[in-house]
């Protein structure tokens, strides 16, 4: 039987700048391959392959895609075995830590042609430089608008009824665990939720919960206690020895948009825009916050001004992606036509010999 693939995001454009897990998947994986190259879209085929190799073989995989290129895949990681196979020179560059072990290099820098490499550099150059500028406008916007959503907050964390959120989310406690104890350390592991791209903001919400038994969506407004609240699930739940999987958030990198609990196949979501659902099967339900939180006419008004401030500055946000976008497109497509598609062939076999020749296929 085939094993099955789940879609993730390995970085995420923030309020903060850039952030990624995938430091965090490193030291979650036994085995990593560190894949070394100029930039490429060739890359993501390969990722795709490998992922494939492991599924057919009933192995579940992750997929984690590249946030600029939302159909590129920059990492495929094997959840059975904990293998990871990373693209690990650009757009974020990693190194072994554990050489000759359980850290892998596999350089694809010889395969292209350096004659070519020299033709194009100069454009190359200033294509790049262009980019960065715009990826520096994207990332400032985005300050912009984590601070603009701070200010979001102020108004419902100052008037919310605390006793009646306190007491909810107790029982909420009581449901979930019950007189459960698990005589083991707990396991916590990190992933994106989501992030925003050139094509607006997007997440895998539905991949990611396809197989849960239990899906909890909270509804709540900016600073109505969704992430706190989350995070005292998740160690509750690892004070109890229960592993648990944190979803980093998209936007501020120190808030959680949700807790999964693998071993009680529940996660506690946050189900409020831009990643809104709503319970569509059994064992899905609301948690609402929102009903400890009234807003008068004035502080409505308030709202209002600043959630239009906010969507300016993501649509701005947006716009200034999509054209670093384009010119980070544009530099992988010149450099894809300086490989020698031999060469990388020949290394593309040499990989595919290495995973089967290890132990997890005799």
């Amino acid at each position: 039987m085939n094993g099955t693939i789940t879609h993730q995001f390995g970085r995420a454009f923030t309020g903060q700048g850039e952030k990624n897990i995938y430091n965090e998947l490193i030291n979650e994986a036994r085995k990593v391959y560190f894949i070394k190259s100029p930039p490429t879209f060739k890359l993501s085929d390969l990722f795709r392959q490998v992922g494939y190799h492991y599924v057919k073989r009933g192995y579940d995989i992750e997929w984690f895609y590249d946030s600029l290129h939302v159909d590129v895949i920059e990492a495929t990681y094997v959840k059975s075995n904990r293998t990871l196979f990373i693209q690990a020179s650009h757009p974020v560059s990693f190194e072994p830590k554990y050489y000759g072990s359980t850290h892998h290099v596999i350089s694809f820098y010889e395969a292209y042609d350096e004659q070519k490499l020299r033709e194009h550099g100069g454009f190359l150059r200033e294509k790049t430089l262009h980019s960065e500028q715009w990826l520096g406008k994207a990332l400032q916007t985005l300050t912009n608008a984590k601070n603009i959503h701070d200010e979001w907050e102020v108004p419902y964390v100052s008037g919310m009824d605390w006793t009646g959120f306190d007491a909810q989310a107790e029982s909420l406690f009581n449901d979930t665990f019950t007189t459960l104890k698990f005589n083991k350390p707990s396991h916590r592991t990190h992933r994106l939720m989501g992030t925003l791209t050139p094509e607006g903001p997007k997440d895998y919400f539905d991949s990611l919960t396809k197989r849960f038994k239990r899906r909890i969506f909270i509804k709540g407004y900016p600073g109505s206690g969704k992430s706190t609240l989350m995070k005292r699930f998740g160690e509750h739940a690892e004070g109890l020895g229960l592993d648990t999987q944190w979803g980093w958030c998209g936007l501020d990198c120190n808030s959680i948009d949700y807790v999964w609990l693998p071993e009680l196949q529940t996660i506690l979501f946050d189900s409020t825009s831009p990643h809104e659902y709503e319970p569509d099967r059994s064992g899905d339900e609301i948690f609402d916050v929102k009903k400890f939180r009234d807003l008068n006419d004035e502080e409505g008004l308030l709202v209002e001004g600043i959630i239009t401030r906010y969507k300016e500055e993501i649509v701005h946000a947006t716009e200034y992606l999509q054209v670093y976008c384009t010119d980070d497109e544009t530099i992988r497509e010149t450099l894809d036509t300086c490989v020698n598609n031999y060469k990388w062939q020949e290394i593309e076999i040499d990989l595919f010999q290495k995973i089967d020749n290890s132990s997890v296929f005799k």
